[in-house]
């Protein structure tokens, strides 16, 4: 079984991405501002507008010397109710493919089960929670990638945010001695 480095390697050798990297952790992130009893979320979609605090990316796509594991999705939702704590439904996608579908994470932000991944317990909080994924997930260089998550209830209120951070391994670009 391949660990994060040799599964980023692999991907990049496949696509033909030759250029010096620096490997590093790699969080990037996502927040929606919501409109009342919304109960649908896309995010790394639509950049207009946001500040560093909202988002730390420009493009749903990584740099052509850039690729990314994701080890951590960790969902944040600024609501001062359980939000979280009622069923969600998360779909990744990576290209066309979905790679993470019709998921319902909140089972490690409530006590109505044992966690995914054995590193929470059962109960974390309704308004943060947070899962190891067992099967890393690529973000290979220069591939659209979103993720959407649906709500079972309308308690967001207006002006509300809900954040998506992608948590990992990844390569950036890194000049090294060709400048």
């Amino acid at each position: 079984m391949a660990n994060q480095v040799q599964k980023v390697a692999y991907v990049d050798a496949k696509l033909g991405v030759g250029l010096p990297g620096q490997q590093t952790t790699r969080v990037i992130y996502d927040s929606v501002n919501a409109t009342a009893g919304q109960t649908f979320f896309e995010f790394f979609t639509n950049f207009a507008g946001k500040t560093e605090f909202q988002t730390n990316l420009t493009t749903n796509k990584l740099d052509s010397a850039e690729s990314m594991v994701i080890k951590s999705i960790q969902i944040i939702s600024n609501s001062g109710t359980a939000l979280l704590s009622d069923h969600l439904n998360l779909n990744i996608q990576v290209g066309n493919q979905t790679v993470i579908k019709d998921f319902d994470p909140s089972f490690n932000a409530t006590p109505r089960g044992l966690a995914f991944d054995r590193l929470h317990s059962g109960f974390n909080s309704a308004t943060n929670l947070e899962l190891r994924l067992l099967t890393d997930i690529v973000i290979p260089p220069q591939v659209n990638f979103k993720a959407t998550l649906q709500f079972a209830n309308t308690g967001i209120l207006v002006n509300e945010d809900v954040t998506i951070v992608l948590k990992g391994y990844g390569r950036i670009f890194s000049a090294g001695n060709s400048f």
